[in-house]
């Protein structure tokens, strides 16, 4: 996959349009459970870390990722800061599925903030706004020599991948018609699936 096609399919198909439809199709509602306050938060600060290493041409794992994407493209950088981050949602929501504090969805700033009921609380309305704000910063800073490096190690991580689950892999059974409702989504160019350019259809 090259650069043009990462930015357009990846970046501002899937990745930008999956945050709009989350936020926009589920409206918080007070009444309401299922405001996916949690998946919110934790799907944006993943997109943050994965696509800080394209910046930097490397895997510098949560904090070097999300410290070089937020200072490089965030509008209000000072309002995020990483270690929070990594503590409060990535060791709280990813292990655990609940935060060191409090998720909202008020988009109000600051996105970090002290609650009236809770200590600390993020905002996943602000921060999933603010971030996809940032894609057209992260588009014009993507530097050619990063990308392809990036690119080559996450397609060593999938490479390795497949040859320690062979046997499993193998032995899947097929589906007939498994692209009926929704291709399977793919963000790198497997030579077993057929790839799509349609930024609409991962």
């Amino acid at each position: 996959m090259n650069k043009t096609d990462f930015v357009n399919i990846v970046v501002l198909g899937w990745i930008k349009s999956d945050l709009i439809r989350m936020r926009d199709t589920i409206r918080p509602d007070r009444s309401e459970v299922g405001n996916i306050n949690f998946p919110l938060a934790l799907c944006t600060l993943s997109c943050v870390e994965y696509l800080g290493g394209f910046l930097i041409g490397k895997d510098q794992k949560f904090t070097g990722n999300v410290e070089k994407y937020i200072n490089e493209c965030f509008q209000h950088p000072d309002e995020y800061p990483v270690e929070i981050l990594r503590d409060l949602i990535r060791n709280g929501l990813a292990h655990d599925y609940f935060p060191r504090g409090a998720i909202s969805r008020n988009n109000k700033r600051p996105a970090i903030y002290r609650g009236r009921t809770y200590s600390i609380v993020l905002d996943a309305e602000t921060m999933v706004n603010d971030f996809i704000d940032s894609l057209d910063v992260f588009v014009e800073k993507l530097e050619d020599h990063k990308y392809e490096a990036r690119m080559q190690g996450l397609s060593e991580k999938i490479d390795e991948f497949k040859v320690k689950h062979k046997s499993f892999i193998e032995n899947l059974e097929r589906q007939p018609r498994d692209d009926d409702q929704g291709t399977p989504s793919s963000g790198y160019p497997d030579s077993i699936n057929t790839t799509t350019t349609d930024p609409n259809i991962e």
